[in-house]
């Protein structure tokens, strides 16, 4: 009987280390609802906007400008969303939590400019994720905030501090791993600049924005790189 408890106990205690680990690669800083961004709403509005997110009945986290769902991992642009919910008005005021939550399920469900589905499945054996997000950052090289999110697989880079860019670092991998195939040889860095920058001058897929990029919000991120078309 005591070996079966002490069994479960390490089961309990096993679970609990994971979330904590996960929530910890979830962000920085303590409050998974960091409301770090204007969002333009109107007075009455932000504060029921507020209450909707932070009484979103799944796992998720809000930092720079960015809704963040675990399961399924999801990134969703906050500016995308309070549109969303100021177009409904009386409606948002009386139910803040539902109407996130139906909102949520509704711009989530397939990916559009200010939406992105990750794909956190990383291939064995490979360069860790958090490895690969820092050698990114190194190379696009724009100044601002940043954070790389291991639980999803998700790299954010806050450009002028008021518009971020979200990025699959699996998808980004992909084209990591092909240019790699047909060049043995070349260093981590230089793949990187040949994919990174042809895949963020694109617009995806496997990124997209908190709101449409600028030509200057693509030039700090791009560099010396061209823009597509």
């Amino acid at each position: 009987m005591l070996i079966a408890f002490a069994a479960v106990g390490a089961i309990v205690v096993g679970a609990v280390l994971w979330w904590i680990r996960r929530d910890q690669a979830a962000g920085e800083s303590g409050d998974p609802f960091e409301m770090d961004v204007e969002l333009g709403l109107a007075p009455e509005l932000e504060p029921a906007f507020v209450e909707g997110l932070r009484a979103y009945p799944l796992r998720a986290g809000v930092r720079r400008g960015v809704l963040t769902t675990y399961e399924p991992p999801r990134l969703v642009s906050l500016h995308l969303l309070a549109d969303a919910f100021a177009a409904r008005g009386e409606a948002a005021l009386h139910d803040p939590q539902g109407t996130v939550a139906a909102l949520v399920a509704q711009l989530a469900a397939a990916e559009r400019p200010g939406v992105l589905h990750l794909r956190a499945d990383w291939p064995d054996g490979e360069m860790e994720p958090a490895r690969f997000a820092e050698a990114v950052r190194e190379v696009i090289g724009a100044e601002g905030a940043w954070s790389a999110d291991e639980a999803v697989g998700a790299l954010q880079l806050t450009v002028r501090g008021t518009n971020t860019m979200m990025l699959d670092l699996a998808r980004l991998f992909d084209l990591y791993r092909e240019a790699r195939d047909k060049r043995p040889d070349a260093s981590v860095q230089t793949l990187l600049h040949e994919v990174a920058p042809r895949m963020i001058a694109a617009g995806g897929p496997g990124l997209t924005w908190t709101k449409p990029p600028t030509r200057e919000d693509l030039r700090i991120v791009l560099g010396d790189a061209p823009e597509s078309g």
